[in-house]
């Protein structure tokens, strides 16, 4: 019999194909659990499942984008079907938007931005909760951002839609406490991740040189975040937080 404290358990983790997400589902996967694998992008899942295999895990690939209802709809029916349970949800997957003041922002990129960042979260909990709430309880980890609690300029759309995150997971926890499902947040603060040098304009071998400008956080590795998922995820539900926001920063929210 495993040792492992989430052996049995059933993942779902969107934007598992690159940092973060990748991370998440490779240390749940360490820590026991099968792992459904989410994105928009099939050879970046297939990669990370692959690796996950080999180290002797299970991990399945649900090429979606979880900003389209239906398909985050056929992601936890294909869960359902291959593993019958749904123990932990890890809503990953995020959109920045360009870095522009309000008067400069298209209309696209602000919808897009809450699509991917606010209304795919609500359409992956909505979808799980039956699965979710079908065994013991479960977990449901939002990853989150400072940038949700403390406005940034030029960044309107990503904060706005953060925050509605923030919001969202102290309501979900007093709707599912007395079905034993937690709903937390995670808040990494500065990652080295694509997105990140995406957003500023810096290749990933010199996000360190952000650090300065940090204000008193520093770059983070994905694992770094990786491992207060683990930790959500290992605990009980009936005595673990929810409702809480965990946050990494190296300063106050």
């Amino acid at each position: 019999m495993s040792t492992k404290p989430l052996s049995g358990n059933v993942a779902v983790v969107t934007g598992a194909g690159r940092g973060i997400g990748r991370a998440c589902a490779e240390r749940l996967a360490q820590e026991g659990a099968a792992v459904v694998l989410a994105a928009r992008s099939a050879h970046e899942l297939d990669e990370v499942a692959a690796g996950i295999q080999a180290a002797g895990g299970r991990a399945e690939v649900v090429v979606t984008d979880v900003s389209a209802r239906a398909e985050v709809r056929h992601l936890f029916e294909h869960t359902q079907e291959v593993f019958g349970r749904l123990d932990i949800l890890v809503n990953n997957a995020g959109a920045m938007q360009p870095l522009v003041p309000v008067g400069e922002l298209v209309d696209e990129d602000w919808h897009r931005c809450f699509d991917v960042n606010m209304h795919a979260v609500h359409y992956c909990c909505d979808t799980a909760l039956e699965l979710l709430a079908a065994g013991d309880g479960g977990h449901i980890i939002m990853v989150g951002s400072g940038q949700g609690h403390s406005p940034s300029p030029g960044a309107a759309a990503y904060c706005s839609a953060k925050a509605a995150v923030s919001m969202y997971v102290r309501a979900l926890a007093l709707e599912l406490r007395p079905r034993s499902i937690t709903v937390n947040e995670i808040v990494p603060g500065a990652v080295a991740t694509e997105l990140l040098s995406w957003t500023v304009g810096l290749p990933m071998e010199r996000l360190h040189e952000l650090e300065p400008a940090l204000g008193g956080d520093r770059m983070k590795d994905p694992s770094e975040v990786a491992d207060y998922v683990a930790f959500l995820a290992t605990r009980s539900m009936q005595a673990g937080p929810t409702g809480q926001c965990f946050s990494l920063l190296g300063r106050d929210l």
